[in-house]
Formats: structure tokens, C-alpha cells, sequence
């Protein structure tokens, strides 16, 4: 079975206007091919004239090429680093090519001609631009400058931004990032604009004969000499017009050749081993173990896992960012040493290992180099993904990767720089559920070997990974401190949720012998106290009742007098909604009573006998002794 992709039908409209518009581009230059004395092409192209012509022409072209593509690429660069300035620099880029061409020749003739407003300190270096032939080649950069601008720029927003970032973080210096990962990802592009401005230089007119003028051997080149040779001889115009017309189609040729034989490789299965535990762990362990991580007063202690958790949007991926070096706005030291306030230590000093859901490998090399980039070792290199269970994919190009070999890859490669604070956000996404198991177990085994900050909405890692535990809410942090309490009782309904708890807050209204009653928003909770004998819980007093899904039982209001019974809280809630589940529970009920959002857990058989639907009242009971209450956490 051939797999290929489903054909697509574009509208008669859109395909009418397309073969107009190529009839439009095609049609001119083969009339032109009609009106050519092929009898006199030979001739012509031999001619002295033509050869001179030629010279000059390809010459300036040459030149200009150079020259435009040694300024146009660093002026491309510095535009990614001005995100205020960048759209208005664009649009002075392209100014030359709006401008009418004697516009240019005049505009040109003002800055660098014989009196020009720099004649003076040009007499004084002895140049001279105007009609000579250095004029000719700047006339040709002006015009041509704009397109390898564009198409650099265009290739530069295309590259993804975490692979300089990622780069960065593994402690590779700016220069090092340009010559091994910039430039090669932008060189095809960085071809083709230069093809571009060859081209467009070959046909440059109006700026030439403006500036430059139209000196025989000196300044003259074939446009130039194809519009005088127009007024005396129209076939010998038209034949030097086809000669210009096969060098610019041959150009343009050459310049789409990088681009027309890269070739994306495509994602496939490849076998991978098993991973080294013991192996991986002592050839990735820091010298000098981890240090303890400082953001705006919270302390992530040093050689531990903590994990970082909040709802999306709080602020996580931000806070890591800040952390790593990526941005601004926060008091962080690493160890003893600031590295954000007064003064800003750049990523790759700060020995911060930044690892995303997005590898971050760069994609025009192989997964063996995108790895040394790191370690700066081929044979550390080639111990680092052996021990990984990854040796058969050395030599397999970046692009050629699955999602999940790739982060397995980028794991390796955070590693192999032995990082004394590594920060993983959320980096076992995007691996199988087998691999991903081992690379748990790695980093459970290796916790005591640097600190370690790991962002996860997994409560399984927040359980078996973690030591410490910072929650975020709305950009701040809302409480941080051991695991174990801060799941046994949540600062907040996110955590509570992720730790399978229920949660309500209120103040206390009675304190009995061995039972709390808190007031909630629109809802009365009485509970058994949970807090030590050191804590003192009196009315008036925040609180927070927590207690399992599972302690709460579902049932329909009953008409006229209530039931007897023990139970001390029946709530009175409405569904939100019920959602089938495949666990043995069955069926997941969301129950709002008051403020509070309730997920009670209810057999199929149950939710049938109820008739549970999106609307309907309930009645949520649960005995006070499943409800423990904790005087409230204060930061």
C-alpha cells in the first residue's frame, strides 16, 4: 500500500488569474525571443563590445554580490535583537526598492558625488564613487542590498527560538551560536538572496547611468549599453537583451540549487536500547554537586527535586525562564551568586540548564553533533547516548527524528554539560510511557546530584519525584515547602484537584471536643481536627477542610421532612457535569455547592438510578470524620 496525500482542487477563479499572471511574466520575454536575429546571436556575443560590456557588468555584479550579501546578513541579525525598532527597520530596508531609480542615482549623487555633503573627507582618502567604476558597484549594493536583507531576515523568524535559547542555557557563547547554529540554518536563504541581488544587479539601470554615468569600459555595462545600442541597431539590442536575459535565468538557477537538493528527512521507527541508570548517572554528575536556587524569596533547595505546579497560565514556564536567564523582572541568585537585579549574568555563564517540551536541537546536523555541542567531546558524546539506550541514533539527522526520540536526545545533551541546577519543564511529554518510565527513574536515582526544578501537571511525579514543592498561582507563588504537607493539605483548589483532594475554605464557627465547624462561602463544613497540639484553632480563625472524593455520597433531595441520620454535612449543590470515566469508579460527577466545586465519584449502575444530568439539584453528603480541618496556611 502507497501512502500519498489527498489531492486538493484549487478554484477555476484562482487558477484563471494564475496562468494570466505567468502569461503576463512569460509572454514579453518570449516576444522578445521572436524578435532576436538568431543568425546574428554569434556574431554579437563575440562582438569586443559585448565582451566589454560583459566585464564591467559581471564585474560590478561580483562586487556588489559580495559585498551586499558581508552587510546585508549582519544587518538581518541585528534586526532579530531590536523587537521595538525591528518593523520600522524593515520598512527602511525596502525603501530602495520603491524608490524611482533616478531617485536613487540622485539621492546617491547628494551623499558620495563630487560635491557631495562627503566630498571633502572623500578627497581627502582619495576616493572616488562618482562616474568610476567603485560608483557602479555602489550603485548596484543600494538597489540589491534589500533582498538579501529580506530573505535573511525571513530565514532568521522561521528558525524556532529555542534552539539559540536551548543553545545558550548549555553554555554556548554567542559566537559559537552563530557559526554552528544560526548560519547554518539560514545559509540556503542567505544563497538565494544573494542569487537575487546578483541578479537584480546584472539589470540595474536608472541608479547606474544617474551616478555613474555611461563611460565606455569604466561605467558602462549591458543595460546601459543595450538601451544606446536600442537607437542604432534594434536587433543587436534585442540579441544583447537575451544574452542578459540567459545570465539572470542561470543565476537564478544557481541560487535555487541549496534549496532544491535539501532534502527533510522523515520520521521513522528506530530500535533504541535500554538505559544505563548507574552508567548515564556517574557520567553526568556534577563535580561540585547542586547549589540552592533564589527567586524573589523563594528557596528551591539545593540537591533536590522540587516540582513547580500551578494551573496554566500562573506564571511557571516565566518564573523557569527567569531562572534560566531567558528573561527579566525577578531578585534570582544561583548558590551565593546574583545573577538577575543590580547586575544581569547572560544565560550561558549563569551553569542553568533549561529544558522544554521543545528539543531545541538545532536541524542541520546530526543528532551525534547536536549532542558535542554541548559535552565539546565526541567520545563523551558517544558514552553519554550508548548509556542512554540512543547509540543507534548517532549518525540520524535532527529533522529525521520522532517527537520522542528528539526529547529523549535533548535529555541527553541537558546532561552531558553536568549542570549544577537543571530546570525541566515538562520535558517527558512527548515520550512513550515505557521510556519515559526509565528516564524517571534516572532522575529519581540521580536527586541527590544537583537541584532540580521539574514543571509538571503529573501528580505521579509530583509524588514520587519531588522532596519540595513550590504551587504558583496567578504569577506569584502561593506556598512552597515539603511535598508530603503541601499535599496533605492544599494551598489552593489546583493542588487539591492534582492531589485528588477535596478543598474548602472558611473561617471557624465552633470548636467542640474533638470536631471543628468552619463557615465556607455559602456552605457549613464540620470536620475532625487535624492540626498538632501546638496549633490553636478558634472561632474566627481561617481554615481549610480537605477530605477525599471517594467520603462523599451522592443522593436526591428528599420531599418534606429530612432524614435522621449521623451524617453532620449535607450539602445542597447542582451538577455541572457528569463524564464517564475508565477507572473503576465509573462515572465522575461535578457537583457546585456555593463557591466550591466538588468531583465526587459515583458507580455507572448509580449515576443510571439517580438519573445524574447537568442541572439537576443533589444532595452531597459526608460524614465529619472523613473531613480533616488544618488552621489555614499563611505565607
Amino acid at each position: 500500500m502507497t501512502v500519498k496525500p489527498a489531492p486538493t482542487r484549487t478554484p477555476v477563479a484562482v487558477t484563471l488569474l494564475a496562468v494570466a499572471a505567468l502569461v503576463l511574466i512569460l509572454g514579453p520575454i518570449l516576444a522578445l525571443g521572436v524578435r532576436v536575429p538568431w543568425e546574428r546571436f554569434g556574431e554579437v556575443l563575440t562582438s569586443p563590445t559585448t565582451a566589454e560590456l560583459l566585464r564591467v557588468t559581471l564585474l560590478s555584479a561580483v562586487w556588489a554580490t559580495v559585498l551586499t550579501t558581508l552587510l546585508g546578513v549582519p544587518l538581518a541579525l541585528a534586526i532579530q535583537d531590536w523587537p521595538r525598532g525591528g518593523r520600522f527597520i524593515r520598512l527602511l530596508v525596502m525603501l530602495p526598492l520603491a524608490m524611482p531609480p533616478v531617485v536613487a542615482g540622485l539621492a546617491l549623487t547628494a551623499a558620495v558625488g563630487r560635491r557631495g555633503i562627503t566630498a571633502p573627507l572623500l578627497d581627502v582618502l582619495g576616493l572616488q564613487f562618482a562616474f568610476a567604476f567603485p560608483g557602479v558597484v555602489l550603485s548596484h549594493i543600494f538597489i540589491a542590498l534589500p533582498f538579501v536583507v529580506v530573505t535573511a531576515d525571513s530565514a532568521l523568524r522561521q528558525i524556532d527560538p529555542e534552539i539559540p535559547a536551548s543553545a545558550a542555557g548549555l553554555g554556548m557563547r554567542p559566537r559559537e551560536i552563530l557559526r554552528k547554529v544560526t548560519l547554518p540554518a539560514v545559509a540556503p536563504a542567505v544563497a538565494t538572496g544573494a542569487g537575487l541581488a546578483f541578479a537584480r544587479s546584472l539589470g540595474e539601470f536608472g541608479t547606474t547611468l544617474t551616478f555613474a554615468g555611461s563611460m565606455p569600459g569604466v561605467t558602462r555595462t549591458m543595460p546601459l549599453g543595450i538601451y544606446l545600442e536600442r537607437e542604432t541597431d534594434p536587433g543587436s539590442a534585442n540579441a544583447l537583451g537575451a544574452i542578459l536575459i540567459f545570465l539572470a535565468v542561470l543565476v537564478l538557477a544557481l541560487a535555487a540549487l541549496p534549496a532544491a537538493l535539501r532534502r527533510t528527512p522523515q520520521p521513522r521507527a528506530r530500535r533504541t536500547g535500554e538505559l544505563d541508570t548507574g552508567e548515564l548517572r556517574a557520567l553526568t554528575t556534577p563535580g561540585s554537586g547542586g547549589v540552592p536556587v533564589t527567586a524573589d524569596g523563594t528557596v528551591f533547595p539545593a540537591e533536590r527535586i522540587t516540582a513547580v505546579v500551578g494551573p496554566n497560565g500562573s506564571g511557571k514556564t516565566t518564573l523557569m525562564g527567569m531562572i534560566a536567564g531567558r528573561l527579566r523582572g525577578a531578585e534570582i541568585s544561583v548558590g551565593d551568586r546574583p545573577v538577575d537585579g543590580r547586575r544581569f549574568v547572560p544565560a550561558a555563564e549563569r551553569g542553568v540548564v533549561l529544558l522544554t517540551q521543545r528539543p531545541g536541537l538545532p536541524r542541520t546536523t546530526t543528532v551525534a553533533g547536536a549532542v558535542t555541542m554541548a559535552t565539546r567531546d565526541p567520545a563523551l558524546t558517544g558514552k553519554l547516548l550508548a548509556a542512554a539506550g540512543l547509540a543507534e541514533l548517532a549518525e540520524v539527522s535532527v529533522p529525521a527524528l520522532s517527537g520522542g526520540q528528539a526529547a529523549q536526545v535533548a535529555l541527553v545533551r541537558a546532561l552531558g554539560t553536568r549542570p549544577a541546577v537543571l530546570i525541566l519543564d515538562e520535558p517527558l511529554a512527548a515520550i512513550d510511557v515505557a521510556s519515559a518510565t526509565r528516564w524517571r527513574r534516572l532522575l529519581r536515582a540521580a536527586a541527590q546530584d544537583r537541584t532540580t526544578l521539574l514543571v509538571t501537571h503529573d501528580a505521579v511525579d509530583v509524588a514520587t519525584l519531588s522532596e519540595h514543592l513550590v504551587v504558583l498561582e496567578r504569577g506569584e507563588v502561593a506556598a512552597a515547602g515539603p511535598t508530603a504537607e503541601l499535599l496533605d493539605v492544599p494551598p489552593n483548589d489546583f493542588l487539591a484537584e492534582l492531589a485528588g483532594l477535596s478543598r474548602i475554605v472558611g473561617t471557624v464557627t465552633a470548636r467542640e471536643v474533638d470536631t471543628v465547624t468552619i463557615q465556607g462561602t455559602e456552605l457549613t463544613v464540620t470536620g475532625t481536627f487535624a492540626g498538632s497540639v501546638d496549633d490553636e484553632l478558634q472561632p474566627g480563625d481561617p481554615a481549610v477542610a480537605v477530605f477525599p472524593p471517594e467520603a462523599t455520597a451522592l443522593r436526591l433531595p428528599a420531599g418534606g421532612r429530612e432524614p435522621q441520620e449521623s451524617t453532620r454535612n449535607i450539602w445542597r449543590g447542582r451538577v455541572d457535569s457528569v463524564v464517564a470515566s475508565t477507572a473503576r469508579t465509573g462515572t465522575m460527577v461535578t457537583v457546585s455547592v456555593g463557591a466550591a466545586r466538588l468531583h465526587v465519584p459515583v458507580t455507572r449502575r448509580s449515576a443510571l438510578t439517580l438519573g445524574l444530568e447537568p442541572g439537576m439539584t443533589v444532595d452531597c453528603v459526608t460524614k465529619a470524620l472523613a473531613i480533616s480541618v488544618h488552621p489555614a496556611r499563611r505565607r
